[in-house]
């Protein structure tokens, strides 16, 4: 890969994407306090949560990060490059508007949705054209290509529910399953699976998987998601839980493509990055065991299950990146030229040590004692767990911020 600071945004671009994320991420972990651990999935306050915590966080740090590595990965320019001067506007105003449908007045959710579906489009097709253009093809491309169809079937499902929502007779379930697994599986998933596989032997200086290898976790996620559509669009309950099966083997060959990546580090450090993938690795596996369990029968680790996919997985796998991506750019695109004609920071004096090492204690302890609390239904215990949380998110955005402003 030719890293080269032509081929990505600059920071005066992609530093409000970063910002947003700190900032919704903290409104996510200040409303858990709000939030009724023993209401149904569907409750829509739940809903509001989850909707907040992946548009707001999720997407637009994934959107983030898909900016600078995308072009670098199949080594060509960004065909709209400017397009993302204007995405995180369009997301930021949709999940506003989604928001005052959720707690206000559900007529405003398909307003939302159809911004949400804008700046989507608008990432899609940029990140399409500029993967096409380039000339390398390996599984991770393909997978980040095929991201972008389940991105967009993801999005135009939920603004189906929307309009149901808005009082239009439609068939919600039917939509319902097609939203979630086309968002979470075709699109948050994969995407991860497919730049872990990149990130991860960068920064834990270790052995890049095969493409084989990864093709494997890739194709068994597609086809499970492309099943779960088929059975959700012609209610065939067997396809469904097929599906599911399929996405549940995808996630156990991306272990075991981890396992070979963290043991053949040739230079093992324990660093703020490296504690933060062994939390959120931790978190997926455990999730997976819960989710697996839950199909199972054991139906109250469902939920467990989703928050340590949520927030233990996604949540500690994006903050454990920032730490690497954030300073590389500010360096890369403000200190790199001045190298030669005077001192330079290095890499790791960009990111203040021992805040980050404030934030993994605050947030990893915040996840175990919420995820215990989950499990045996206890209220107070969640709201201090959650405390925890927060003040987590405050050391992260400061850090954030610090790091793009240095």
């Amino acid at each position: 890969m030719n890293v080269s600071p032509t081929f990505s945004p600059p920071m005066r671009i992609m530093g409000p994407y970063f910002i947003v994320a700190g900032v919704f991420y903290l409104l996510s972990m200040f409303s858990l306090l709000f939030l009724d651990i023993t209401c149904n999935l569907h409750d829509l306050n739940l809903v509001a949560w989850v909707h907040q915590f992946m548009l707001g966080f999720v997407m637009i740090s994934i959107f983030a990060a898909m900016a600078q590595l995308a072009p670098i990965v199949v080594e060509a320019n960004h065909r709209f490059m400017s397009f993302f001067n204007i995405i995180w506007i369009l997301l930021l105003l949709g999940l506003v508007v989604m928001l005052i449908g959720f707690y206000v007045s559900v007529a405003f959710l398909s307003f939302g949705g159809i911004l949400v579906l804008t700046a989507m489009v608008l990432f899609a097709v940029d990140l399409w054209l500029t993967l096409k253009s380039g000339r390398r093809r390996t599984s991770v491309i393909s997978s980040m290509k095929a991201s972008n169809f389940f991105l967009l079937f993801g999005v135009l499902s939920g603004v189906m529910m929307a309009l149901f929502y808005s009082g239009v007779e439609l068939n919600a379930t039917r939509w319902y399953n097609i939203h979630v697994f086309s968002l979470i599986g075709g699109f948050v998933l994969m995407i991860i699976m497919g730049v872990s596989t990149v990130l991860v032997p960068m920064f834990g200086y270790s052995k890049r998987v095969s493409d084989n290898d990864f093709e494997l976790s890739f194709k068994t996620m597609f086809l499970g998601v492309m099943v779960m559509i088929t059975g959700s669009l012609f209610q065939i309950e067997s396809l469904e839980k097929i599906s599911i099966l399929f996405m549940m083997a995808s996630v156990a060959f991306y272990f075991y493509q981890l396992f070979h990546m963290f043991t053949s580090r040739a230079r093992v450090e324990h660093d703020v990055w490296a504690k933060s993938m062994y939390v959120g690795f931790g978190s997926l596996a455990l999730a997976w065991l819960f989710i697996v369990l839950s199909f199972l029968g054991v139906s109250e680790l469902l939920k467990p299950g989703l928050w340590l996919l949520l927030v233990g997985f996604m949540g500690f796998l994006i903050f454990g990146n920032f730490y690497k991506i954030i300073p590389f750019l500010v360096w890369f695109q403000r200190y790199s030229p001045l190298v030669g004609e005077q001192e330079v920071p290095m890499l790791h004096e960009l990111v203040n040590q021992k805040m980050a090492s404030m934030q993994l204690t605050f947030s990893s302890l915040g996840l175990f004692i919420t995820t215990i609390a989950l499990l045996i239904q206890n209220q107070l215990l969640f709201s201090i767990g959650s405390t925890l949380l927060i003040v987590g998110a405050v050391f992260m955005l400061v850090q954030i911020v610090k790091i793009i402003k240095n």
